[in-house]
């Protein structure tokens, strides 16, 4: 230590970087955690991902609601005050915001947090606002940033994204265009539908959310067409002709023009490379990404990145998968490699599309054999009683010589899906047999008793043998005489 300022310097204050410095500073180490301004603190998530969408929806949720409620006599109008949304966002916003600045951090973990523009300008050096700072380890945390159209006449058009919707857009669009189909534009799509704007959403693929089990995004898709919104599969935007007007191309042929009052581009996210400093420190980048191993060094093995700078799972809790494997690896001999075999992700749309485990890309690759279970909501006495009923189940089961399957992944489009798939993810996780839910009794009508549907018609398959009723038959007159 006698050689350096720090014994860790952490760059960049989102889920990654508070993370990584957090549970440095718990166990007693002196960690300078570095982000550009008083307002970066708390990151991508706290500030333009997880936590403004999250109440966007749930804003939106309260029109759904009170226009479902129409069918039942009551009676609305109007559309949403996109004033007050976005008031009431940054609330919710502020709340969370106190656990994340730098004097909570500094009070709670014993952080030296600086706020400035920070460079790598050594091996194990950053310089901060003018001083030098080094450290035997530093971590990048620096996050990425949306990507936005390249077209003809894409100068002419404001276009917004996850980061600007939630700081710049005080109206609610009247015809709002959308680009892109996976979870943001989704979840954006069906937001301002519900809040009162027309929605267009154009996807180049031929679905929606390509990482998800086509069945499952089918549902989806059903609920926003449903709702209004207008989904072009296989269009993509040729060139802007003006402000509001857009070409449209359709398969590589023309598709007809589109007006529009405001764009919201969700097209991904390029991890941020440049302003760095990364070539002084001797890290290599390629196209745009920081090249890091599976063990989350750069070509220079005292930088570490973990989080969007990490260039592979862009969510928070990837960020807190990564902190995990990394102080393994700093703590321990022993390095943990980064793999994907209990990862989760959610879709916060209406339905959820929540995703874990095994993908069948995955299993296929590992030459896992594995069976598929698809299980209906259409006769779940919860689903039909709350008409949710165009739900799904996917369940993907092992395929053992002898015992009960193992859940090895799966996928579940429902309302609160996130939520009830948990205690399959962590079957699968600890690599129980899914038949451990047979007996479970759950309280009725839950929506969670879904889980055990199969596994109960499983069992009862096996029961009701020929050559097992003969067997409980001959038990039941042996024991009831």
């Amino acid at each position: 230590m006698a050689n350096y300022t720090h014994d860790l310097i952490v760059i960049g204050a989102g889920s990654g970087g508070l993370g990584a410095a957090g549970f440095g500073g718990a166990i007693g180490l002196n960690v300078a955690l570095i982000d550009k301004t008083l307002h970066d603190y708390g990151g991508e998530c706290l500030n333009y991902g997880c936590v403004p969408s999250k109440a966007l929806l749930h804003v939106a949720a309260q029109f759904a609601g009170a226009r479902a409620a129409t069918a039942f006599g009551l009676q609305i109008e109007g559309k949403a005050d996109m004033k007050t949304v976005q008031r009431f966002i940054r609330e919710r916003q502020d709340i969370i915001r106190e656990h994340e600045s730098p004097d909570y951090l500094r009070a709670t973990y014993g952080l030296d947090c600086i706020v400035g523009e920070a460079m790598l300008t050594a091996e194990k050096e950053v310089t901060v606002n003018g001083r030098k700072l080094s450290a035997p380890r530093i971590v990048l945390a620096t996050g990425s940033n949306p990507r936005h159209l390249s077209v003809p006449g894409v100068e002419l058009v404001k276009q917004y994204d996850n980061e600007s919707v939630f700081s710049e857009l005080d109206e609610l669009p009247d015809q709002l265009l959308i680009i892109g189909g996976g979870p943001n534009s989704c979840e954006m799509a069906q937001a301002f539908q519900r809040l009162g704007s027309q929605v267009t959403l154009l996807c180049r693929d031929k679905r929606l959310l390509q990482h998800d089990p086509e069945a499952a995004a089918a549902i989806l898709e059903r609920k926003l067409r449903s709702e209004g919104v207008d989904i072009r599969f296989e269009t993509e935007v040729g060139e802007f002709t003006d402000a509001h007007t857009a070409k449209l191309v359709h398969d590589d042929l023309p598709a007809g023009e589109l007006t529009f009052t405001h764009l919201i581009v969700a097209i991904g996210r390029s991890v941020r490379t440049k302003g760095l400093g990364l070539e002084l420190a001797g890290v290599h980048v390629k196209g745009d990404r920081i090249v890091t191993d599976d063990y989350y060094r750069t070509s220079n093995h005292a930088i570490f990145t973990v989080g969007d700078a990490y260039g592979r799972e862009m969510f928070s809790h990837g960020a807190e998968k990564h902190n995990t494997d990394l102080w393994t690896n700093l703590l321990s001999p022993i390095d943990k490699k980064h793999k994907l075999k209990h990862f989760s992700w959610v879709t916060f749309t209406d339905p959820e599309v929540a995703t874990f485990g095994l993908t069948p890309q995955q299993l296929k690759e590992s030459g896992t054999e594995y069976e598929t279970i698809e299980q209906s909501f259409a006769h779940d006495d919860r689903a039909v009683a709350a008409d949710y009923d165009d739900s799904l189940l996917i369940l993907y089961l092992s395929k053992p010589a002898f015992g009960s399957a193992k859940v090895l992944g799966g996928c579940m489009a429902a309302p609160a899906a996130g939520e009830m798939i948990q205690e399959l993810h962590l079957l699968q996780q600890l690599g129980l047999d899914y038949g451990k839910l047979t007996n479970k009794i759950y309280a009725y009508p839950v929506g969670s008793r879904i889980n055990q549907k199969p596994a109960r018609d499983r069992a009862q398959n096996r029961l009701l043998s020929p050559l097992t009723k003969r067997i409980l038959q001959a038990a039941y007159r042996l024991q009831n005489r």
